[in-house]
């Protein structure tokens, strides 16, 4: 996680200049990404495997819809790359964690 995370803060292309509203969405899915691996809001060394809402963020993420489109691009996203990550990350969170 540790690793898309810092992807999403830190990307800077060539010539892209920080942004204070692409930094804000790009943001947004950062805490998508959090909720979506079960981090606790106040402590996010606290793992909460049994959140109620875990599969629907992770839907959020895996599933084709609107927002997350918007969201990727108002971040300066391509939001099948960031599916396509955040899967792999999904993934290899179910294998470390033994999660079905």
């Amino acid at each position: 996680m540790a690793n898309l995370q810092q992807f999403l803060r830190n990307l800077n292309v060539l010539g892209e200049k920080r942004d204070p509203v692409r930094s804000l969405w790009r943001n947004v899915l950062i805490v998508a990404l959090e909720d979506a691996l079960g981090k606790h809001w106040k402590n996010k060394n606290i793992r909460v495997i049994n959140y109620p809402y875990l599969k629907s963020a992770r839907d959020y993420f895996t599933e084709p819809n609107r927002d997350f489109k918007t969201v990727c691009e108002f971040a300066g996203f391509d939001h099948e790359y960031i599916r396509m990550k955040a899967k792999k990350v999904f993934e290899r969170d179910r294998h470390e964690n033994n999660l079905h």
